[in-house]
C-alpha cells in the first residue's frame, strides 16, 4: 500500500486539473493511477467525482457502487463519495454511505472527523434517532459539550415529530439532559438558550417555565435582552402568563427607547391594553387612556422624519375600539385623513390603510376618499404630487368607484391615466435603468381597466391595447416586474406563449421564486401548443427542487456545526415545504406531459411508458392533501374592491391548478402505462378507473356551482375519454384471460364487442366538436382546444395499439375477436378524422394570422376607430406593428407545431 506522501503525490495533479475544470484531463490521470493500482479507492472516487462535475452521473454512480462494495474505511474517499452522493444519489445510496461511515468510525475510533461525518450524514437524511445515538457517541469519547447539545437537538427533533404520547417522553428527555448542562454552567451561548427554550414551549403549559428562564440567571447571562427575537418572545409569554403591567412595561420600553417603528411590538402593546378588559368596561377603562396617551405621546415625539408606526398605531387603536364598543368612526376617520396628510407621497401608504378601509363602511369609504381628493390639487406639479395622485386612484378603485364605470367611462379614464403616466415622465429623467418611472403605476391602472373591459365585453381588443401600453411602459422601466407579470397574463389569455415566454425570462427569477412564482408560465403550458418551449420551462423551473435536495441539508448541518439551533427547524421546514410543494407535483405531472407528447411515434410513446417511474405518480387523498401551497399569487398589484375578484384571478385563462387537476394528471399516464404492459386487471388497475370516476363525479361543470370548477371543459372531456378508453380495455383484457382459460362463465365474444364498440362510440362523440372560428385573433382557448385534441388522440393511439396487442399477443383464440378488432380499426378512422380536423383548423388559423394578412386586417382593427388615445397617437404606431407581429409570430409557431404534431400522429 502506498504511503500519505506517496498517495498525496499520485493525487495532487488530479486535484490541480479538477479545481480548474479540467475534468477531462482528471479522468485521464485517475485512469493513469488506477492501471498500476486498480484497487486505489480514493483515486476511483476522484474519477467518479469528474464524471459527476462533467455531467456523467451515470457512470459516476456506477463507480460509487463499485466502491461502496469494497467498503472503504479511509476519510478521503468517504468525502469525495458523499460529495457525489448528495448530489445525484439515490436514497439506498446514501443509506449505504452511513453504513461506511459506521463501519470506518468503529475501525477508528479515535478518528473525531470520521465519526462526525457519521453524525452529518445521518443529519443529511434527518434521521434523528440516528443522530441522537451518534452525538451521546461523539460524547461520550471526545468529551466535548457540543456534542451533547447535536443530542439535545436530535432529541427534540424526534419529540417534534412523533406521536403524541412518544413525544412527550422525549421531550422530557431532552430537558433533564439540558437542565443537567444548565446545572453544570455549560449553557453559555444566546443558541443553547434558545434550545432549551424550544424543548420548554415544544410542551404543553410550559410558558412560565420559559419565561422563568429567560428572566433568570441564564438569561441575563447570555444577554437575552439583546436579541431581538427573545425580546418578542418575552412579551408573548408575559401576556400568556396574564402579567399584563410586565408586558406593557416591556413593550413600552422597546417602542420609546429602541424602536417606536416596530410594529409586532405595538400590536403587543394593545394586547396587554385590550385583552384584560371585558367590552363593558372598555370605554371607561384606564388601560384605554393610557394607550390612547401613549400613542400620542409617541407620534407626537416623531421629528421631521417621522416613522408610521406610531400613526399607525393610533389608527389601530381607535379602530379595535370601534370593533369592541362602536361609536367611534369619526375618530377612525380623521385619523386615516391625517395619515395620508402625512405620508400620502409614500408608496406603501396604501398598503398602510388599506386593511382599515376595507373595515369601514361603504359611505365612510367614499367619504374618505373624497376628503383625499380635496386634499390635492388638479395638476401634480412635484414627484410627491405624483405619488400622491396615485394613492388616491388606488383608494378609489379600491373603494368601487371604477367598478360600475360602462365601456365608454372606463375607456375616458384608461386615456385620463395615460395622460397622466406621460406627464410624469419627465420627472424620471434621471433615473437609473434598474429605478422606475414615478408614474408606471398609472400605466398599470389604465392596463387594470381593460382588463375589466375584457372582463365585461369578452373583447381581446382591451388586451391588446393594454399589451401596447404596458410594452411602451416597460422601455422606460426596464426592471418593473409589475408590469411584465400583467404583460406574462395578457400575453397568456391571448395565446402568445412565446410573448410570455420573453416577458417572464427577462425577470430573473431567482432560487425559492421557482416555486412561488413559476406557476406564472408554468401553468397548463402544455395548452400553447409548444411542447419543447414549454418543456425548457419546466426544466428551469425544476432546478429549485434539485438544489433544495442537495443544498439544504448542507445548510442544516452547518446549523449543527456552528450551534444555531434556532435556524435549525426554519431549514427543516424550508426543506419541507420544497419537498411537498403542491407546485412541484403540478410541475411535475405537466413535464410528464410534455415528455409523452416528444414521443411521435405509438411504439417510442409505449415504451416510454412501460419505463414511467411511478414511485413518485400518487394519487390518494392523503398525498394530495399534505401537499402545501407555496404559490404566491399576491404579488401582482391589486387595487380591485374587496368583493371582487383580484387582477391575479381576472387574468387566470383557466381555474387555478389544484389537487383535482393533479390527481387527473396523475391517473392519465398511470392508466395508459397499466394498458402498455398489458398487465392484468386487478385491484390497482381498479383503483385507479375509480379514482377516475370520483373525479368526473365532482368536477363536470354545471351553472349550479358556486365556483368555476378546477377543470376545464377540454380537461372534463379528456378525463371522460380516459376512463371510456380504460373500461374498453378492461372488458377486452377480461374477456381474454376467460377465453384463453376456457373458463365456463366466459363472455360472448360478440358481448365484448358490443362492450367496446360502446365505449369507443362514446370516445368517437366525444372527440367531435365544431370548426374554430376565428375573428383574426387568437386566444388562450382556441390553443387549448386544438392541444387538447392532439393530446387526446396520442393517447388514444397508445390505447388502440394496446387494444390490438392484447388481441394479438395474449389471445390463444384471434379469431373469436375479429368483430373487435374491425371495431378498433374502426376508432382508429375517427382518431384519424379527429386529427385532420385539426389540421383544417390550423390551416386556416395560419392564413389568418400570416404577417400580410396581420398588417391589412387585425392592426387596422385595432387602430381604425380606437377610442384608446395611445393607440391613436402616430407616435405609437411602430410599436404597435411590432408588437402586433411578434403576437402573430407567437400564434404562428404555435400553429405550426400544433399541424406538426398533428400530422405525426396519424395512424
Amino acid at each position: 500500500m502506498a504511503s500519505n506522501s506517496e498517495l498525496e503525490n499520485k493525487l495532487r495533479p488530479i486535484y490541480d486539473a479538477m479545481e480548474v475544470g479540467n475534468y477531462r484531463e482528471g479522468i485521464q490521470l485517475c485512469n493513469k493511477a488506477l492501471k498500476r493500482q486498480p484497487n486505489l479507492h480514493s483515486v476511483k472516487a476522484l474519477k467518479a467525482l469528474a464524471f459527476e462535475r462533467s455531467g456523467r452521473m451515470g457512470e459516476a454512480l456506477v463507480l460509487c457502487e463499485e466502491i461502496m462494495w469494497a467498503k472503504p474505511k479511509d476519510e478521503a474517499t468517504l468525502r469525495t463519495l458523499s460529495m457525489i452522493l448528495r448530489s445525484g444519489g439515490k436514497d439506498e445510496q446514501m443509506v449505504k454511505l452511513i453504513e461506511l461511515y459506521k463501519e470506518a468510525s468503529t475501525a477508528n475510533p479515535k478518528n473525531e472527523n470520521l465519526a462526525t461525518q457519521w453524525f452529518m450524514s445521518l443529519a443529511r437524511r434527518l434521521d434523528y434517532k440516528g443522530q441522537q445515538q451518534v452525538a451521546i457517541h461523539l460524547h461520550k469519547t471526545f468529551k466535548r459539550s457540543n456534542y451533547m447539545f447535536w443530542a439535545i437537538m436530535s432529541t427534540t427533533l424526534q419529540g417534534q415529530n412523533a406521536p403524541a404520547g412518544q413525544s412527550t417522553m422525549l421531550y422530557q428527555l431532552a430537558e433533564r439532559m439540558m437542565a443537567k448542562l444548565n446545572a453544570e454552567g455549560k449553557v453559555e451561548t444566546i443558541e443553547e438558550l434558545q434550545l432549551y427554550l424550544i424543548i420548554l414551549l415544544g410542551q404543553k403549559d410550559r410558558h412560565i417555565d420559559a419565561l422563568a428562564l429567560l428572566e433568570g440567571d441564564i438569561g441575563v447571562k447570555t444577554k437575552a435582552i439583546d436579541n431581538v427575537e427573545l425580546r418578542y418572545l418575552r412579551i408573548e409569554l408575559l401576556i400568556k402568563a396574564g402579567r399584563w403591567n410586565d408586558g406593557r412595561d416591556a413593550a413600552v420600553q422597546i417602542l420609546q427607547e429602541i424602536n417606536s417603528d416596530d410594529w409586532r411590538t405595538i400590536l403587543q402593546y394593545f394586547d396587554t391594553i385590550f385583552l384584560p378588559v371585558q367590552d363593558v368596561d372598555l370605554k371607561t377603562s384606564d388601560n384605554l387612556k393610557e394607550a390612547r396617551t401613549f400613542t400620542a405621546a409617541l407620534a407626537q415625539n416623531e421629528g421631521k422624519n417621522p416613522k408610521r408606526g406610531p400613526f399607525l398605531a393610533q389608527i389601530e387603536l381607535e379602530k379595535r375600539v370601534q370593533e369592541r364598543i362602536g361609536n367611534n368612526k369619526e375618530t377612525v376617520m380623521n385619523l386615516l385623513v391625517a395619515y395620508f396628510e402625512k405620508f400620502g407621497s409614500k408608496t406603501c401608504c396604501f398598503e398602510d390603510l388599506s386593511p382599515y378601509i376595507v373595515s369601514v363602511d361603504k359611505e365612510d369609504a367614499l367619504e374618505f376618499c373624497r376628503k383625499l381628493k380635496e386634499l390635492s390639487g388638479e395638476k401634480a406639479e412635484t414627484i410627491k404630487e405624483i405619488a400622491i395622485q396615485i394613492n388616491i386612484a388606488r383608494f378609489e378603485r379600491s373603494v368601487g368607484l371604477q367598478a360600475k364605470l360602462n365601456s365608454s367611462e372606463a375607456m375616458a379614464l384608461v386615456n385620463k391615466f395615460w395622460r397622466l403616466y406621460e406627464e410624469a415622465l419627465p420627472f424620471g429623467k434621471d433615473l437609473e435603468e434598474t429605478e422606475r418611472q414615478y408614474g408606471d403605476d398609472y400605466a398599470i391602472m389604465a392596463a387594470h381597466l381593460l382588463i375589466d373591459i375584457h372582463r365585461d365585453t369578452k373583447s381581446y381588443f382591451p388586451l391588446l391595447n393594454a399589451t401596447f401600453m404596458l410594452e411602451h411602459a416597460l422601455n422606460a422601466s426596464k426592471h418593473n416586474y409589475q408590469i411584465k407579470l400583467v404583460l406574462i397574463r395578457i400575453y397568456e389569455l391571448l395565446g402568445a406563449y412565446n410573448c410570455a415566454i420573453s416577458t417572464y425570462n427577462t425577470m430573473s427569477i431567482k432560487h425559492v421564486q421557482h416555486d412561488t412564482m413559476s406557476h406564472f408560465i408554468t401553468d397548463r403550458a402544455t395548452n400553447f401548443g409548444l411542447f419543447s418551449e414549454a418543456l425548457a420551462q419546466m426544466y428551469s423551473a425544476h432546478e429549485i427542487y434539485h438544489s433544495n435536495e442537495a443544498e439544504t441539508p448542507e445548510m442544516i448541518l452547518q446549523a449543527y456545526k456552528y450551534s444555531t439551533f434556532s435556524k435549525m427547524q426554519e431549514f427543516i421546514e424550508f426543506q419541507s415545504r420544497l419537498e411537498n410543494s403542491l407546485q412541484k407535483m403540478i410541475a411535475d405531472r405537466e413535464m410528464i406531459r410534455l415528455e409523452f407528447l416528444k414521443e411521435d411515434s405509438v411504439s417510442r410513446a409505449i415504451t416510454w411508458l412501460q419505463e414511467l417511474e411511478i414511485g413518485n405518480l400518487k394519487y390518494d387523498a392523503a398525498f394530495c392533501e399534505s401537499r402545501i401551497d407555496n404559490r404566491d399569487t399576491s404579488v401582482m398589484l391589486n387595487w380591485n374592491p374587496k368583493e371582487s375578484a383580484s387582477v391575479e384571478v381576472l387574468t387566470r385563462p383557466a381555474a387555478q391548478l389544484d389537487r383535482v387537476w393533479l390527481t387527473l394528471f396523475t391517473l392519465v399516464p398511470r392508466i395508459l402505462k397499466h394498458m402498455a404492459h398489458l398487465s392484468p386487471i386487478g385491484a390497482e388497475y381498479e383503483n385507479l378507473v375509480a379514482a377516475l370516476e370520483k373525479i368526473l363525479a365532482t368536477s363536470s361543470p354545471s351553472s349550479e356551482l358556486e365556483h368555476p370548477p378546477e377543470l376545464t371543459a377540454e380537461e372534463v372531456k379528456l378525463a371522460k375519454i380516459i376512463h371510456h378508453a380504460a373500461k374498453a380495455f378492461q372488458a377486452l383484457s377480461l374477456a381474454v384471460v376467460a377465453q384463453n382459460s376456457n373458463s365456463p362463465t366466459k363472455e360472448d365474444p360478440t358481448k365484448t364487442a358490443a362492450t367496446v364498440k360502446e365505449h369507443l362510440n362514446a370516445v368517437a362523440a366525444l372527440l367531435k366538436r365544431d370548426p374554430i372560428k376565428s375573428t383574426g385573433i387568437l386566444s388562450w382557448q382556441t390553443f387549448h382546444v386544438l392541444t387538447n385534441m392532439v393530446e387526446t388522440v396520442a393517447y388514444l393511439n397508445v390505447v388502440n395499439q394496446c387494444l390490438l396487442n392484447l388481441i394479438s399477443t395474449k389471445a390463444n383464440k384471434k379469431a373469436a375477436f375479429k368483430s373487435v378488432n374491425s371495431t378498433i380499426q374502426d376508432f382508429m378512422g375517427q382518431c384519424r378524422q379527429a386529427l385532420q380536423a385539426v389540421q383544417t383548423d390550423v390551416t386556416a388559423l395560419r392564413n389568418v394570422v400570416k404577417p400580410d394578412r396581420i398588417k391589412s386586417g387585425l392592426l387596422y382593427e385595432i387602430c381604425d376607430g380606437s377610442a384608446v388615445d395611445f393607440v391613436r397617437s402616430s407616435s405609437h404606431q411602430a410599436l404597435i406593428e411590432d408588437k402586433t407581429l411578434q403576437i402573430g409570430s407567437s400564434w404562428m409557431r404555435s400553429l405550426v407545431n400544433l399541424q406538426q404534431e398533428a400530422v405525426s400522429r396519424i395512424v
